[in-house]
């Protein structure tokens, strides 16, 4: 599946997997028409329907939003930052696509899902049938609690779901690295990435080969961990390369506190 193959669900179906963690302001304008495939979500419901179970509560006082941050504004030609509902704000590049109040979801045969906000996206191109693809997603997920390594070693394995041909037949190869473990803003951090080949063909305009890199860090909003993703395309017009992907990383911050 190539990265453009962007699953949009309604509210109503975010909240069933992840309670009120993608609601968008309300008065959010739609999207543009050029941005077909990645959209705005309406706001969330207050009384969130499908599930019967609450997420555990959060620590007493630990902060949480349910809408994301507003979008930052910068002169043009100025790298774009993109705050995040987990406490964290990273930059994109200034001729990326800002989609900060949207998501984009895959969705794999067992049900599995890799769900990611806070969007930038590069390289937008048109794929048969008038698919919206990118070559490359930035994103942010949290987790509501557990060991770093653990969490990054979960996420990043669903590279191969990604790259999976729409009806699971055909898998992609995965290569995962060792984590490597540092610090991020003075909170530590692990970081996997998965060198992706053989992907299936598939209409989705699937790339020859694709990266899928995973940082974990301490969350200080909405959930204790906050995730970090970069996807990219290899060997395609544009492509990112090893140090662009950890140019985006390196971004990393605390969001000012309001």
């Amino acid at each position: 599946m190539g990265l453009g193959k962007i699953l949009i669900r309604l509210a109503a179906s975010v909240a069933l997997l992840f309670g009120i963690m993608w609601a968008i302001p309300q008065l959010a304008p739609p999207v543009p028409e050029p941005y077909e495939g990645v959209q705005v979500l309406p706001p969330v419901s207050p009384k969130p329907t499908g599930s019967t179970t609450s997420p555990p509560p959060l620590p007493p006082g630990f902060p949480s939003m349910n809408r994301p941050p507003p979008k930052i504004e910068v002169p043009a030609g100025q790298p774009q930052p993109i705050a995040t509902k987990f406490g964290w704000t990273y930059e994109i590049p200034a001729d990326w696509e800002n989609q900060y109040d949207a998501f984009s979801e895959w969705t794999g045969e067992d049900g599995s899902t890799a769900t990611y906000g806070a969007l930038g996206l590069h390289g937008r191109f048109d794929c048969e049938g008038g698919e919206f693809q990118t070559s490359a997603i930035t994103g942010m997920t949290g987790r509501r609690v557990g060991d770093l390594t653990v969490l990054a070693f979960q996420e990043v394995q669903k590279a191969s779901m990604i790259f999976t041909n729409r009806d699971g037949s055909e898998t992609p190869s995965v290569r995962i690295s060792d984590p490597r473990y540092s610090e991020v803003d003075g909170e530590p951090a692990v970081r996997y990435s998965a060198s992706v080949e053989d992907i299936p063909d598939t209409p989705d305009c699937p790339p020859p080969r694709a990266t899928f890199d995973v940082v974990t860090t301490t969350g200080f909003a909405t959930a204790e961990v906050a995730v970090f993703v970069v996807l990219a395309d290899r060997d395609v017009e544009d492509a990112l390369n090893d140090e662009d992907v950890d140019s985006l990383i390196s971004t990393l911050r605390k969001s000012p506190v309001q």
